[in-house]
């Protein structure tokens, strides 16, 4: 089923995202640095399996504007909420890597009714003051994609990151995560209220992950109320490129045996 590639003028901008198959929606959002191709294979993958799939370029990565008034991290789930909204879509799941993790749990946190399950791959819910996170734009240029990945030529054979384009794109995105981060910590967003999260809630972690350390899926699996943890073993910060067939599988998976199919999406 072919990727398409939509966008919509909202109030303060221009989204741009990806979009495959038909079904329950499924939102996937990218980390800092990144773009919603990112997702590019759970997009082929999970939209032949019943899914309509949608991987937004949030608000200042890849084609979308910067919006108006939006400068922290947890300014961007009211303009995602704003653009299911234009799309009719009041029920879906969420989920997301990294700063895209943090901005799936805000969204849930606040506005739990309207999400069905959650995704989280190798994201910031808790503070762990003993266990360091990493900012991957302090990493020398020689280290940045060892830091994120647990072997980078594996990641250079399974990246969707292929053309000039793309480049171009993931140098906006670098800066603006940079832009991001002069306004917001990478921590959990400060409204996070992990007692609201009671959906169930699929946790996929890198065991080798050198930014988002594995602890910090092992202290969000203790503290939410309907979660399973999957580690991955060699894989890193971005399991969704680095093992894409296998996380597309357990996204699938965990998703079917709680009947998310199913629901009503309005």
């Amino acid at each position: 089923m072919a990727v398409g590639e939509q966008s919509a003028r909202l109030k303060g901008g221009t989204l741009h995202w990806y979009e495959a198959g038909s079904g329950a929606p499924l939102v996937l959002l990218h980390g800092g640095g990144g773009t919603g191709r990112a997702f590019w294979a759970q997009l082929n993958v999970l939209s032949q399996q019943g899914w309509r799939v949608l991987a937004p370029d949030m608000p200042g990565f890849g084609l979308s504007d910067w919006f108006e008034g939006v400068q922290r991290i947890e300014h961007i789930g009211p303009i995602l909420f704003d653009w299911l909204n234009a799309l009719n879509i009041a029920s879906f799941i969420v989920g997301g890597n990294s700063m895209g993790g943090r901005v799936a749990m805000s969204m849930a946190s606040h506005h739990p009714e309207r999400v069905k399950a959650l995704i989280i791959l190798d994201s910031v819910g808790v503070t762990l003051p003993d266990v360091p996170v990493i900012n991957p734009l302090t990493l020398p240029a020689s280290e940045y994609m060892r830091g994120l990945v647990y072997d980078p030529e594996r990641y250079k054979q399974r990246t969707p990151y292929r053309t000039l384009a793309d480049a171009q794109q993931l140098n906006r995105g670098r800066a603006s995560f940079a832009q991001y981060l002069a306004h917001s910590a990478i921590a959990p967003d400060p409204e996070l209220d992990l007692t609201r999260l009671t959906m169930p809630t699929l946790l996929i972690w890198g065991r080798e992950d050198r930014i988002v350390p594995l602890a910090y899926g092992k202290a969000l699996h203790e503290r939410l109320a309907q979660s399973e943890l999957t580690v991955i073993d060699s894989c890193g910060h971005l399991p969704h490129i680095e093992e894409p067939e296998l996380t597309s599988h357990l996204i699938h998976d965990f998703l079917t045996r709680h009947a998310l199919h199913a629901f009503v999406a309005e």
